[in-house]
């Protein structure tokens, strides 16, 4: 299995972070993304891959909700960080009008700046959208002959933006918001149009643990060793094997992410 974006620069995860990575080996996962939120964040998510060469990659990039606090010189230290042979991906990268921590005007010309550089570096990009869907698209579709891939991630939404995104191109990370009855019902919509040869799998620890975990384990910390659950629930809900979920995954995963690092 392969987690293709788990934060675990996280500061939950300092103190055990040797445990997490072999919990998550003793269940079959044999990759992990390390996705980041900041230029800062990605110095310390490769710090973590040099310290796990054979487990760890990393994607680089600014989060829109520090699109505020992005420097000047964010393009050239981006471009100076994507040199790093562990990182496949630019990201966390996109637009995020449900709190606005940042203003829309400066997320876009963040998410724009980042585009232009996953373009110019030929590296797949790692995509965050909340609430900004048209203008999401809108940006997305004046790079989409440039870019050599994304992902989708956390898909949570309709039949109409899946259809949006799947003409983009982009492959959907499916999260455990999949397994949330109280909120999941628009991705259970979707998430029989996903073709199989889109689809990846992700945990986003520490967030979004699937909820029937949280009584059992008496903790709201998801880690990457909870993939599994994931994967079940995509096969229960798209009526398909697991074996067929995990296999396809991988090999979307390995052509989306690692297929430059050959």
């Amino acid at each position: 299995m392969i987690d293709i974006g788990a934060n675990l620069t996280h500061k939950s995860f300092d103190h055990d972070i040797d445990a997490v990575i072999q919990r998550s080996l003793d269940v079959g996962i044999e990759k992990i993304i390390v996705t980041v939120s900041s230029i800062q964040d990605t110095k310390k998510a490769i710090e973590l891959t040099d310290q796990y060469p054979n487990v760890l990659w990393a994607t680089a990039g600014v989060h829109p909700h520090n699109a505020k606090t992005a420097e000047e010189q964010t393009e050239i230290m981006l471009k100076q960080l994507l040199a790093h042979q562990k990182i496949v991906a630019v990201g966390e990268i996109g637009l995020d009008y449900c709190r606005n921590f940042s203003e829309p005007k400066e997320q876009k010309k963040v998410f724009e700046i980042q585009l232009g550089v996953a373009a110019e570096k030929s590296l797949p990009v790692f995509l965050h959208q909340r609430d900004s869907h048209q203008d999401f698209v809108g940006i997305l579709k004046d790079y989409k002959s440039s870019l050599t891939g994304g992902v989708a991630h956390c898909f949570t939404e309709g039949v109409k933006e899946l259809k949006d995104y799947l003409d983009l191109g982009l492959y959907i990370g499916i999260t455990g918001w999949l397994c949330d009855p109280r909120r999941n019902h628009n991705l259970i919509d979707s998430i029989k149009y996903i073709p199989i040869d889109r689809l990846l799998i992700e945990t986003d620890s520490p967030y979004l643990l699937p909820k029937a975990l949280e009584k059992e384990l008496k903790t709201r910390r998801n880690e990457p060793c909870f993939l599994p659950h994931i994967a079940q629930a995509i096969a229960e809900y798209k009526k398909t094997d697991l074996a067929e979920v995990l296999l396809n995954t991988i090999q979307n995963s390995e052509k989306l992410f690692f297929r430059q690092k050959q």
